[in-house]
């Protein structure tokens, strides 16, 4: 418990340091002083709550997502720290939703800018603009839209890698709830490219859990794989076994479609479409409570192959959901039934232009995901109906409908009564009115083939049966494009007389033009009937003719087909050219753009750099002049700018403080000159009054000299008349003095010892 707290104190302590440096300005060392939470036993807690939100704050919105890969160390923390405790998925969650916060929180700027970009522009910007003939649209999405959706990208390939957030029944919600909000962004933003990058993250991630093998053989060394493995097993076991999981997986799939769809993006439309079909092949042979998840995806199925112009994949999908739907089951086998109708009986031709797929080729593809050999034609489609029981639960409008549909004689009254039956089915159920106009081509069509084995010439106001008063636009802009082009059948429409006359009748005029033109011409008198003198030169002359021109003829199939052959290989040479000029073309054109991405790249780490330096510069500038304020923005400027404003700024400040020392210096003289004003007076007074003392000081100090000098000289004639006593003495002594010879120390010390030895003696 002690540790705990410690540790908390020290995380709180990191926390109010990367507060005090983003305070200042200093991001990147309130970031390097947040990695080191990672450091801390620090347990889920308001205080790394707020550590979690600051260090995203500062990553994605105060460095610009430069440092962003910093803050994709909280998931690998959040495994470490919270793995195995009640908090692991609240963390998890709450993790999540902080970097969905801050990435909206930018995209949204992103995009304000660049609408602010483009609705008002600088001079700068437009001068540019119409120098490298790039538009202000495009200037500003490569400014700041396209940066906010490399950063997208970067956030969906961390966060929906396989072990960042993970696939354990506690973690797959969470995962499907972080793809769901990325496609979500993605789409509110329009982001293109990120929406591809999301896809493949979240296919291979869905590949790995769901599909691929797991090995069952491993060597000894590798019994870390062996628990992993044995783990996902058992995650796999349990996606299966909840009733929510699938239907949640199918709806994201679903999702991620019709966004891809939405946006275009058709090759991840396809590889999403692989994995979606393998994966419902695996929850349609798991049992239980997987079948409202079955019908979700397959309704999702149909709803994609109709946007793409698929009507048959459309049909066979809906089958089966109709087919697995068990309550209200009606409105879905009815859209069964008539998506069937849409179904065309011709099989689209193969194409063979160089360098394109055709419709049969991709029909194909899209098959063998089902286990298909072909795309499904309409008998097929009806005899699957038939056998599902699906027609008996369609409601009676569809199935008179598909009764007049199937009927052998199609004439105008039944395509009447077939277009009032359509628009009472549509007129009753709305959802249906998504098949109203395939199914008025496949009334037109049906009305064509019947009518062209009867008649010969056809009146186009009984094609417009859906029409009381049948218009001339919506002949020309609908009716006439569909025959020409869809109806395959060889007709003849006259604009004058508004009709259509089919094939048998045009080659019945073509025929009575030829008689005509016949008679006009002069016929070839006939040959004379005589007998002829055949000889045996003649004979040998025509057969040396008939020789000759076999010869000819032979050498003529001969050099057509050299020149077939030639023209052939010229053509294959020619293409294997052209793909090879294409090839080579298309890798120029990558190093050019790789080259230009480099240099791109270089550009914007040379611009980062200098950036960075003229924040040093800045930061210096501050230190060395105290209260220089300059803002750090201006460093996103040019040198020339940077240079320009920072002198300026600095001037400036220089100047201020110039005139503000004058003006304290100016200030202080002026309080100084005041405050003698007014001690002057005070400081007389004590002068005087300090005179005075110092003036009686000196009075009594020389008075006490006086006496002290009195005394002394008292006490000198009391001792000289003392001294007078011993005059005559010291006369006597000073005249015997100079008589006396210097006794010697050695003289002295005899004298000294012939006494002690007299006073021994004496003793």
């Amino acid at each position: 418990m002690r540790e705990n707290t410690n540790s908390e104190d020290m995380a709180r302590g990191c926390l109010r340091k990367a507060q005090e440096l983003k305070d200042e300005g200093k991001y990147k060392e309130a970031i390097e002083a947040m990695q080191s939470l990672s450091d801390h036993k620090v347990q889920w807690s308001p205080v790394y709550e707020s550590a979690i939100d600051l260090l995203a704050e500062l990553c994605f919105k105060h460095t610009q997502g430069v440092m962003m890969d910093r803050f994709f160390n909280v998931f690998r923390w959040n495994r470490k720290k919270l793995s195995g405790t009640p908090y692991f998925g609240e963390g998890m969650r709450y993790t999540v939703g902080i970097v969905m916060k801050y990435l909206t929180e930018l995209c949204e700027r992103a995009r304000v800018k660049a609408k602010e970009a483009e609705k008002k522009p600088s001079n700068e910007e437009v001068l540019l603009s119409a120098l490298t003939d790039v538009s202000l649209a495009q200037r500003a999405k490569e400014r700041y839209l396209s940066p906010a959706e490399n950063i997208t990208q970067a956030v969906s390939s961390e966060m929906l890698k396989f072990n960042v957030i993970g696939q354990s029944a506690l973690m797959l919600p969470i995962y499907l709830e972080t793809a769901a909000q990325l496609i979500t962004h993605c789409q509110t933003y329009n982001l293109k490219w990120a929406i591809g990058r999301v896809g493949d993250c979240f296919v291979r991630f869905i590949s790995r859990f769901l599909l691929a093998p797991i090995p069952t053989t491993m060597k000894l060394s590798e019994a870390y794989l062996h628990t992993m493995n044995k783990e996902l097993k058992n995650d796999r076991e349990k996606f299966y076994r909840d009733p929510t999981m699938p239907q949640q997986t199918v709806d994201v799939f679903r999702q991620l479609l019709e966004t891809l769809t939405n946006m275009n993006n058709w090759n991840g439309v396809w590889i999403t479409l692989q994995c979606f079909t393998k994966v419902l092949q695996e929850i349609t042979q798991s049992c239980g409570p997987s079948r409202k998840s079955q019908i979700k995806a397959y309704a999702a199925l149909a709803s994609l192959f109709w946007k793409c112009s698929y009507p048959a994949f459309h049909a066979y999908c809906l089958g089966i959901a109709a087919y697995l739907t068990d309550d209200s089951k009606e409105s879905i086998a009815s859209k069964a039934v008539l998506a069937t109708l849409c179904v065309s009986n011709f099989r689209e031709k193969r194409s063979f232009a160089r360098g394109s797929d055709s419709l049969l080729e991709k029909q194909a593809r899209i098959a063998q995901l089902f286990g298909l050999r072909t795309a499904p034609e309409l008998s097929f489609l009806q005899q699957r109906l038939q056998r599902m029981r699906i027609p008996q639960s369609a409601s009676k409008d569809v199935l008179v409908l598909d009764e007049l549909l199937r009927s052998e004689v199609f004439d105008e009254k039944v395509s009447r009564q077939a277009v009032e039956q359509l628009s009472q089915i549509v007129q009753r159920d709305g959802d249906l009115e998504m098949y109203q106009q395939p199914l008025r081509k496949v009334i037109i069509q049906r009305y064509l083939e019947s009518m062209s084995t009867r008649v010969t010439k056809l009146d186009t106001t009984s094609l417009q049966a859906w029409e009381s008063e049948p218009s001339k636009e919506t002949y020309i802009n609908e009716i006439e494009p569909f025959i020409l082009n869809e109806s395959r059948m060889a007709v003849e429409i006259d604009h004058k007389t508004d009709s259509i006359t089919f094939n048998n009748a045009t080659k019945a005029k073509v025929l009575q033009a030829l008689n005509q033109v016949a008679e006009h011409v002069l016929v070839q008198p006939a040959a004379s009937k005589r007998k002829l003198d055949i000889k045996p030169d003649r004979l040998r002359l025509v057969r040396e003719r008939n020789r000759i021109l076999h010869e000819l003829q032979h050498h003529c199939e001969e050099s057509a087909e050299a020149r077939r052959k030639a023209a052939k290989e010229k053509e294959e040479a020619e293409r294997k050219d052209a793909m090879m000029e294409r090839i080579e073309h298309e890798a120029k054109r990558r190093d050019i753009a790789r080259s230009a991405q480099e240099l791109q790249g270089l550009a914007q780490y040379e611009n980062y750099i200098n950036r960075e330096r003229r924040k040093l510069v800045l930061n210096r500038l501050r230190d060395k002049y105290k209260g220089f304020k300059a803002s750090d923005t201006i460093a996103q400027k040019n040198p020339t700018d940077f240079v320009q404003e920072v002198t300026m700024l600095l001037a400036q400040h220089l100047r201020q403080s110039t005139q503000e020392k004058s003006r304290d210096v100016t200030r202080m003289n002026h309080f100084e000159r005041a405050c003698r004003e007014i001690e002057i007076p005070r400081r007389k007074a004590i002068e005087l009054e300090e005179a005075e003392k110092n003036r009686a000081e000196r009075a009594a100090a020389w008075q006490n000299f006086l006496a002290q000098h009195r005394k002394e000289f008292d006490k000198r004639q009391r001792d000289n008349e003392l001294l007078r006593k011993f005059l005559k003495e010291a006369a006597l002594f000073e005249q015997q003095m100079p008589a006396k010879s210097k006794v010697s120390k050695r003289a002295e010390q005899e004298m000294l010892l012939e006494r002690e030895k007299e006073r021994l003696q004496g003793q």
